[in-house]
């Protein structure tokens, strides 16, 4: 296919509506818009009526007087109007596109929340047994979620052996957890 260039003198024969040109510039940009639109629409149907609904748009604006102003721009114009009658095509198919069926939910079943709430009760357990210190360590670490600084202040210990006091209470708790249930936390 060999680029077309546009004129005057074109755009006003296609104002004018003279049957050649306008035979001509739908026989030229029917052609372009099928290779773009083959790539963006599966129905045949569908390319030739959004290139019959850009033809129909284009011809009507330039049928109003100073539609476009550069005539070599009417390639870029043909392309947009295009463009918009395809935004448009995709918008309606969205809208009339069938609604999601609906799906059981895709949190837990009774069942597994039946086991977390058994887990968290011997979690319960195990922390009430637990010495005083290591269960306020490990709630102040893990359920408050506390700023380790304060809870430094609070026990007057450095950074460094809060670290070893958390370890230290994590692996009792783990050892009492173990021997009450039997699997590994």
């Amino acid at each position: 296919m060999q680029r077309q260039s546009f004129d005057a003198l074109y755009l006003e024969r296609l104002t004018n509506a003279d049957d050649a040109t306008e035979r001509d510039f739908a026989a030229y940009f029917g052609e372009l818009l099928t290779i773009k639109l083959r790539s963006r629409l599966r129905s045949v149907h569908q390319i030739e009526d959004v290139k019959q609904e850009t033809f129909l748009r284009v011809l009507r604006s330039l049928r109003q007087k100073d539609a476009i102003a550069n005539p070599q721009a009417l390639g870029s114009f043909v392309n947009s109007v295009c463009n918009n009658v395809l935004f448009e095509l995709y918008r309606a198919e969205s809208r009339m596109a069938e609604p999601p069926e609906d799906r059981p939910a895709e949190g837990k079943d009774a069942e597994a929340e039946m086991v977390d709430e058994e887990d968290r009760v011997q979690v319960r357990r195990v922390l009430a047994e637990m010495p005083e210190k290591d269960r306020k360590i490990l709630r102040w670490i893990f359920f408050e979620e506390r700023d380790k600084n304060s809870i430094c202040s609070h026990l007057s210990v450095d950074r460094e052996y809060l670290r070893v006091l958390v370890h230290r209470a994590k692996l009792r708790f783990r050892a009492d957890y173990l021997k009450r249930v039997g699997k590994p936390v």
